[in-house]
């Protein structure tokens, strides 16, 4: 199984201080092990930027499949984490990024430094 990436930029960092945050954008990386390093240890590597746990009063909701999806929990059923877009921007992309990794990282550099993105890993 491979790992996936998909960050859910918030709209605010007020919204962290909710109790449903409904996640209407997604960004879904081509799978690019170099920039996940960067977030999360594989095979033993610190990561540079490091993930806080979402509030624990807030849930993240999605339309999945004609219906609201509520939880707190990624793909892999570990709880999910957040960064701000501060933190994201840091992000070194290698030579040979994929065009939409690229286009990601270009619209998270141009948000706010306060947004929180909550990360969710499939």
């Amino acid at each position: 199984m491979g790992l996936d990436l998909t960050l859910l930029p918030m709209r605010g960092p007020r919204e962290l201080g909710e109790r449903n945050v409904f996640a209407y954008n997604r960004l879904r990386f081509d799978p690019d092990y170099s920039l996940f390093g960067q977030i999360r240890e594989i095979d033993g590597s610190e990561p540079t930027i490091k993930p806080l746990a979402i509030p624990p009063q807030m849930w993240v909701v999605s339309y999945e499949d004609r219906e609201l999806d509520r939880t707190r929990t990624d793909g892999y059923d570990s709880e999910l984490t957040f960064v701000y877009a501060k933190e994201l921007k840091k992000l070194k992309l290698p030579e040979d990024v994929s065009t939409r990794n690229r286009a990601i990282k270009a619209f998270v550099d141009a948000l706010p430094d306060d947004t929180p993105i909550i990360l969710w890993w499939s």
